[in-house]
């Protein structure tokens, strides 16, 4: 049985009023009743008046299903981004993930044991969200929403024989480290190491964290690379939410 294909390029009616109008139904329950799959080409326009295509409002949702049985529900939908950011979805919705990428423009030389905000992290390359302050002394950021967060960390350091450094995370507000890297260093002069730390933690918006350093002697970050081959920046701390 071949199937019947109706089709219509354009109704007008300025005179007529429907109330309600049923495809593949003889009981319409609303202005338009659907028996069947609808297959939109083009926009499907939410809100607005009898007058208007739609509202500002509700433009960038997207009609989530919340499985057989349950009513679909509206969602707001990331759209056109209007910051720098990976797309994730976080429990139905769709988000820029926060991010904080920064680049030191300076060495900055950390005294020993104590562990200590490094400082001259003061090219952002990226802070969607302006949650990151760094200063030639120090740097401290704010996680917008509690989650799980991406840790990337590469750090060149010039110290002595003996020493161990660490690199991390630090928790200002528990005052604790939260994510670190560390090694010993046994050069019998001082040298460069390069150190990375690639994790991912919980993090909490109601405290304020840090990159730090820390070490058993004075240490000094690089923030260029040198050597016959050219030189580049070389030390950058970023992360990004997961979840």
């Amino acid at each position: 049985m071949k199937k019947k294909v109706i089709l219509v390029t354009s109704i007008f009616c300025s005179l007529c009023y429907y109330s309600q109008v049923g495809i593949n139904t003889s009981t319409p329950m609303k202005a338009l009743h659907v028996n069947g799959a609808l297959q939109v080409v083009n926009e499907l326009n939410v809100g607005g008046t009898a007058s208007t295509a739609g509202s500002a409002g509700v433009a960038g949702q997207v009609l989530k299903s919340n499985g057989p049985g349950a009513a679909p529900t509206w969602q707001n939908l990331a759209g056109v981004p209007t910051s720098t950011g990976t797309v994730i979805v976080v429990n139905g919705q769709f988000l820029v993930a926060q991010e904080i990428i920064v680049q030191m423009t300076a060495d900055f030389t950390s005294g020993p044991d104590v562990p200590t905000a490094v400082g001259n992290l003061t090219n952002e390359v990226v802070d969607n969200e302006n949650q990151y302050t760094g200063s030639a002394a120090g740097n401290s950021f704010n996680i917008s929403a509690d989650g799980v967060y991406q840790i990337t960390m590469n750090a060149q350091l010039s110290t002595v024989n003996g020493s161990s450094p660490v690199i991390g995370i630090w928790d200002n507000t528990a005052g604790n480290w939260v994510a670190r890297v560390n090694d010993l260093f046994t050069a019998t002069t001082p040298g460069l190491q390069t150190y990375t730390l690639l994790t991912s933690i919980p993090m909490l918006a109601a405290h304020t964290y840090s990159f730090r350093v820390s070490n058993s002697d004075n240490v000094t970050i690089k923030y260029l690379s040198s050597g016959s081959t050219g030189s580049g920046p070389v030390t950058q701390m970023s992360l990004r939410r997961l979840k």
